[in-house]
């Protein structure tokens, strides 16, 4: 899967960026999302949407239990990528819809028929949710865009990273960022190379202009000094090997009506 390569500093400017003062917990919500991709074979991506559109109505109609929204990717030169994810669920909510699934197989059938013929290649994917550490304002949406920022946690390193990454979400979270009311989610790909991502919703692209206090200058006020800042994101970003940033776009259109 290509992503489009980013600064880390820049990446740790966005993350800066989404804290918010008013802070509404989640942390009853179910931690897991479901995520697929699909790749159209060659010429096939107008083909690939128009299926997506008719599957999801079949789906809603059949009474998934689940709703299912699909994105888009913005930036780079592998723009014909579809992603379909599902939020919010527990692992215990996994057997069930297998289950489901297995009792309604006309909607698999329908995706062999209608689906498949277009795909070249699937990716799948399960992430855990950091709510602990996250804030998501449902009343600042509707949200179109979302900007995700991946980080490549070293072997061996992941207690340092997430040691770092918890101690600037909770000041920010018990501190009050500036005044801004943008959002953000932690999540964590479960299997493979540990990889951690800060996911920050925005309505519009205007809302992506960063605006008011830096990050390290905010952070060198709560810990006292620019050098504690400093060395603070410094642990972060040592426990990684870079970072990726991608916009995904909402495709409303592609998404189902209906479901949890």
């Amino acid at each position: 899967m290509l992503r489009l390569k980013a600064n880390l500093f820049i990446s740790l400017l966005a993350l800066a960026a989404c804290f918010s003062p008013n802070l509404v917990f989640a942390q009853d919500t179910p931690p897991l999302a479901e995520m697929w991709i699909l790749i159209p074979k060659a010429g096939h991506a107008q083909e690939l949407s128009d299926a997506i559109k008719e599957h999801m109505e079949f789906r809603s109609g059949h009474g998934d239990p689940w709703r299912w929204d699909s994105y888009t990717p913005l930036l780079g030169d592998d723009l014909d990528r579809f992603a379909v994810r599902s939020c919010c669920h527990n692992w215990a909510d996994v057997d069930s819809y297998r289950e489901w699934s297995n009792n309604n197989p006309a909607v698999g059938t329908h995706f062999g028929e209608h689906v498949a013929p277009h795909v070249e290649k699937y990716q799948h994917y399960f992430e855990e949710i950091d709510w602990a550490n996250s804030h998501w304002n449902n009343e600042g949406g509707p949200y179109k865009y979302f900007a995700v920022t991946e980080f490549t946690v070293k072997a061996g390193e992941s207690a340092d990273f997430n040691a770092a990454r918890e101690k600037m979400s909770q000041i920010a979270i018990n501190q009050g960022w500036a005044g801004n009311t943008r959002s953000w989610l932690w999540a964590t790909t479960v299997g493979g190379d540990p990889l951690v991502s800060v996911i920050v919703p925005h309505k519009n692209f205007a809302s992506m202009a960063g605006s008011g206090e830096g990050f390290a200058d905010f952070l060198a006020s709560q810990l006292g000094s620019a050098d504690a800042a400093a060395e603070l994101m410094k642990k972060f970003s040592a426990a990684t090997w870079g970072s990726d940033y991608q916009v995904w776009v909402h495709r409303d259109e592609l998404s189902m009506k209906s479901g949890n």
